[in-house]
C-alpha cells in the first residue's frame, strides 16, 4: 500500500517455531506476543478480513480487524490496524481490559504503534510536526498515568488500567496498531468501560459516521 492510511494490506500470521525470511524493499510491520500453542500458517489477502467503521460523530475511526477472534486462529494475541481521522478521537468510550472475569473482562497488555500524518485532502508545507494524544490512567492500587504526545514512530504501553482518549490534532490523522496479549486461557478481547462514559457508546445509534470513512482510496 501507498501509506498505513490507504487502506488494508496482505499479510501473514506465523506460529511459534516458525522461520521467515523477508527480502527487497519497503516497510513491514512485525506485531508479536509470548506464545505456547502452535496454530497454521496463514496468508490473509487485504480484502480477506472485516475493514469496518466504528463509532460515531467525532468518534468514529476505521478497523482493520485482521487480528481478532473471528478472523485469524492464532494462540495468544490479538492485533487491529485503527485509522482516526484528523480531529477525531478513539478509545471512547475509556475503558479497560486489565483482569480475568469470565464473559465479562479479559487480562491483556496492550502495545499501541503510532504513525501520524498530514491529512492527505490538505495541501501541508513539506516541514510540519503531526502529532496526537493518548491518555491512560490507574484503575486500582496499581500506578498508571500517561498523557503524552505521540508522533510517528512512538509507542506506547497499556499494562493495566483505563486508557483513552487517542486523540488526533485537527489536520493530522493519525494511525496506530493494537498489540494485545494476556494470561488468560481463553483468547477474548472481553472489555469494561469506566463508569460514567458508557451512555456514549449507546449514542452511536442514533448519531451518523464521519463521512470521510472508510478511508481507503488509492
Amino acid at each position: 500500500r501507498k501509506s498505513v492510511f490507504h487502506g488494508p494490506t496482505d499479510l501473514v500470521y506465523l506460529p511459534i517455531n516458525t522461520d521467515i525470511e523477508i527480502t527487497g524493499s519497503g516497510r513491514v510491520i512485525v506485531a508479536e506476543a509470548p506464545a505456547k500453542n502452535h496454530r497454521p500458517v496463514k496468508f490473509m489477502a487485504r480484502d480477506s478480513f472485516p475493514n469496518v467503521v466504528r463509532g460515531a460523530g467525532p468518534e468514529s475511526r476505521q478497523i482493520h480487524d485482521f487480528g481478532g477472534v473471528a478472523a485469524l486462529d492464532a494462540d495468544r494475541f490479538l492485533v487491529e490496524e485503527v485509522i482516526v481521522p484528523a480531529g477525531n478521537w478513539s478509545g471512547i468510550p475509556t475503558h479497560k481490559h486489565d483482569k480475568f472475569v469470565p464473559g465479562v473482562e479479559a487480562n491483556l497488555e496492550e502495545i499501541y504503534y503510532f504513525e501520524v500524518a498530514p491529512d492527505r485532502n490538505l495541501k501541508a508545507p513539506a516541514k510540519t510536526d503531526p502529532k496526537g494524544l493518548f491518555r491512560g490512567y490507574s484503575s486500582d492500587d496499581r500506578p498508571f498515568d500517561v498523557t503524552t504526545e505521540v508522533r510517528s514512530g512512538d509507542v506506547v504501553l497499556v499494562p493495566y488500567g483505563w486508557h483513552g482518549p487517542v486523540a488526533a490534532m485537527p489536520s493530522y490523522d493519525m494511525y496506530f496498531m493494537n498489540v494485545m496479549a494476556g494470561p488468560d486461557e481463553e483468547r477474548v478481547w472481553n472489555f469494561v468501560d469506566e463508569p460514567g462514559h458508557e451512555w456514549i457508546r449507546e449514542s452511536w445509534a442514533h448519531r451518523p459516521q464521519d463521512p470521510r470513512l472508510p478511508y481507503t482510496a488509492e
